[in-house]
């Protein structure tokens, strides 16, 4: 949701007006390069769902988010959840190292 991101969103769409956030948004122009350069390799490994959750920030505001990566066949989904203000931010390392020990 547009307003999750805090970013711009118009009570009454003008005509010729894309919606922000859709099927198929290229994540670069949602959340900053090294996110994004995390997603896109993971995206890479065959078991990705070990690397959940994968850490990421918001390009426009710099808020955190979990990013969960679900294969199913011939495609990729992605769950972005927040990370609620009392947490503390696990990266994908520390996951895959609980993985590890369970």
């Amino acid at each position: 949701a547009p307003e999750m991101l805090t970013m711009v969103n118009h009570a009454v769409p003008s005509v010729g007006d894309h919606p922000v956030l859709g099927i198929g948004t290229d994540v670069r122009t949602i959340f900053t390069n090294p996110s994004a350069a995390t997603l896109q390799k993971a995206m890479g490994y065959g078991e990705v769902s070990l690397l959940n959750p994968i850490l990421v920030h918001c390009k426009t505001s710099g808020k955190p988010f979990y990013a969960i990566v679900h294969r199913v066949t011939g495609s990729l989904i992605i769950d972005f959840e927040p990370v609620k203000p009392y947490e503390v931010p696990m990266t994908a390392a520390g996951a895959l190292q609980s993985y590890k020990l369970a």
